[in-house]
């Protein structure tokens, strides 16, 4: 009898597991057309960004930081500085933001599980950089997450809240900035 709730105790808790990385990944596919109001922490520093989600682009905003609004997409970000008023157009394979594509998750793998007091605490990796996503099972939601490359912290952010997409470089005039352009030709 007692290996019988042994072997349900472990499928269950297997099973429970099973349905956090599935909650992740809905939880990521519905952030299509929302924005992310986030806190970011370096060093010790908190300051604010958002991160806004539309179809396959990533927009990341950290104008109030350094005056920037980058834009991620499959293979190039376009970095709009306005402090310079520069375009800064670049090729790229994968960046610490591609988690919140709803396509790459996929190429994560789950390196370690951890559930306590109704939040996860998921480890993803891909290639060099490990994902720590912590999750609120109540609510449904990213409520943290920590990219780092070896054991260098690249970003730390907790999410604030989540709203409508918004973007600030729609509807701008950009004629008169300096463009940039370092792609790799193809």
């Amino acid at each position: 009898m007692i290996k019988l709730y042994s072997l349900i105790l472990l499928f269950s808790i297997s099973f429970t597991q099973n349905i956090i990385e599935d909650e992740i990944t809905s939880f990521i596919e519905s952030l299509d057309d929302k924005t992310l109001t986030l806190t970011i922490q370096k060093d010790d520093i908190d300051s604010d960004a958002t991160l806004s989600i539309l179809n396959e682009k990533i927009f990341f905003d950290t104008l109030i930081e350094d005056g920037t609004i980058a834009i991620i997409d499959s293979v190039s970000i376009t970095t709009y500085d306005f402090n310079d008023k520069i375009i800064i157009m670049e090729t790229v394979d994968n960046t610490f933001l591609d988690i919140f594509n709803r396509n790459n998750l996929s190429k994560y793998s789950v390196v370690k599980k951890n559930i306590a007091y109704r939040i996860s605490i998921v480890d993803y990796k891909f290639k060099s950089l490990l994902t720590t996503i912590e999750f609120d099972m109540s609510s449904k939601e990213i409520i943290s997450i920590e990219v780092k490359d070896n054991d260098m912290t690249l970003f730390k952010a907790r999410i604030d809240s989540i709203s409508t997409f918004n973007s600030y470089i729609d509807g701008k005039n950009f004629d008169s900035w300096k463009v940039l352009d370092w792609r790799e030709n193809e």
